[in-house]
C-alpha cells in the first residue's frame, strides 16, 4: 500500500474554511475557478485527488498560498505559523496590531516563554 503525501481530508477541510471565510458558496467557488460545484463538493469532503493546477485556481480565489491547504495543523513549521498568524490579524485595525506589537514585545522580554 503506497502512503499518502497529501491528506485530502485536510485539503478540504481547509478549502472550505477558507470559502467560508470569504462568504463564497460551493456554486460561486466553482464558477469563479471553472470547475463543477459536483468537484468541488468532492474535494471538500475529501472523496478525491485534485491536480496542482486545480489547487492554484482555488487559491487564486480564495487569495490564499498553497501552504495554507497542504499543511497540516497538527505539527505547524514556523512558516505556517506566521502565515497563520498574518492570516488572522489581516483585517484588523492599525489600533489593534500596535496592541499586538506591544503584546509580542512584551513577551519576548519576559521570562514567561
Amino acid at each position: 500500500m503506497q502512503n499518502k503525501i497529501v491528506d485530502l481530508n485536510l485539503l478540504g477541510k481547509n478549502i472550505k474554511h477558507y470559502r467560508l471565510k470569504k462568504e463564497l458558496t460551493q456554486e460561486k467557488l466553482a464558477r469563479l475557478t471553472g470547475l463543477s460545484i459536483q468537484y468541488i463538493g468532492n474535494i471538500e469532503r475529501g472523496n478525491t485527488t485534485t491536480s496542482l493546477e486545480t489547487i492554484m485556481k482555488i487559491c487564486l480565489v480564495l487569495e490564499i498560498t498553497p501552504n495554507q491547504l497542504l499543511i497540516t495543523s497538527s505539527s505547524p513549521t514556523s512558516n505556517a505559523l506566521i502565515e497563520q498568524i498574518i492570516d488572522s490579524l489581516s483585517d484588523k485595525s492599525p489600533k489593534f496590531l500596535r496592541h499586538i506589537i506591544r503584546y509580542i514585545e512584551f513577551l519576548q522580554q519576559s521570562k514567561f516563554i
